[in-house]
């Protein structure tokens, strides 16, 4: 193999690795999204609970970002383990999802506003961090011969 065609090897990665990165970005996006929004939202209920009351404030609409959440944050994590087999990071994605739902689905009938806010703020932050350990042991399982 000449010079040029094994560092064009290097260089390329397999679709499905790429695929999972595009993923795990996707969703650390879209987690970090709703952590803005809920803080956000935190800030707007101490300063004026008033303006609280319109989309952002709604089940509905942490109902519509857990939908977009969940199948992202799955198929990443999911591609990422068949990359790195690193189970112990399925654990904080695992927690993380499930403060999303918790606070997704019981705010209206069981928590207020800001234990909601708390949760899903933590649960974004569980859910951040997850995607970003995913990725380096991605990178990593990619640099180890043999992959």
């Amino acid at each position: 193999m000449t010079g040029t065609a094994c560092m064009s090897a290097v260089i390329k990665a397999p679709a499905k690795t790429m695929t999972g990165s595009v993923l795990d970005r996707a969703a650390i996006c879209v987690s970090a999204a709703c952590l803005v929004q809920c803080l956000l939202l935190s800030l707007t209920l101490l300063i004026a609970p008033v303006l609280s009351l319109g989309v952002f404030g709604s089940d509905a609409f942490h109902r519509v970002l857990l939908a977009v959440i969940l199948p992202l944050s799955v198929a990443a994590f999911a591609l990422g383990y068949r990359a790195h087999r690193s189970a112990g990071l399925l654990l904080p994605g695992a927690v993380g999802l499930g403060l999303l739902f918790l606070a997704a689905f019981l705010e209206a009938r069981v928590l207020g506003p800001l234990t909601a806010s708390a949760l899903t703020s933590l649960g974004g932050l569980c859910l951040m961090a997850a995607h970003w350990l995913n990725l380096r042991q991605r990178r990593r399982a990619r640099m180890r011969p043999g992959h």
